[in-house]
């Protein structure tokens, strides 16, 4: 029995540790809520983000929602696009911790987002946030 409980613990870790790299493509389209405010939720999970590709209406304002989907592994969202008033960093620690970012888009254009957390981008935590017209 107990051998068993180890390799099912063996198991999970190894299924929380998969990569990112090569996952395909989660596009969301986000439709404003009827205050006007485009709301979403991405998912941190071990390596990878979904949705990874976040498409929003310039000027309009968005409230991010971003959740750790696991327990062990502490995450990151970084955007940095100043040039499109899209400034978000928030730390997610363990046991599925979240945040919410508030920002409202300005500029049409694809910004690339990624956790900072241990060359977690390196094996596929990465998105873009595509702002249209």
């Amino acid at each position: 029995m107990r051998r068993l409980a180890i390799l099912c613990w063996i198991g999970l870790v190894a299924i929380s540790c998969s990569s990112g790299v090569g996952k395909p493509v989660r596009e969301l389209k986000v439709v404003p809520a009827a205050d006007g405010v485009q709301r979403f939720q991405v998912t941190a999970h071990s390596f990878w983000f979904e949705p990874n590709r976040i498409v929003v209406k310039a000027g309009v304002p968005v409230e991010m929602k971003i959740k750790n989907g696991g327990p062990f592994i502490p995450h990151n969202l970084t955007c940095v696009a100043p040039q499109a008033a899209i400034q978000v960093d928030a730390g997610l620690g363990l046991f599925w911790d979240g945040e919410t970012a508030h920002f409202t888009p300005s500029t049409p254009g694809e910004y690339p987002f990624f956790c900072d957390k241990d060359g977690h981008s390196k094996k596929g935590m990465t998105g873009t946030i595509v702002v249209v017209p």
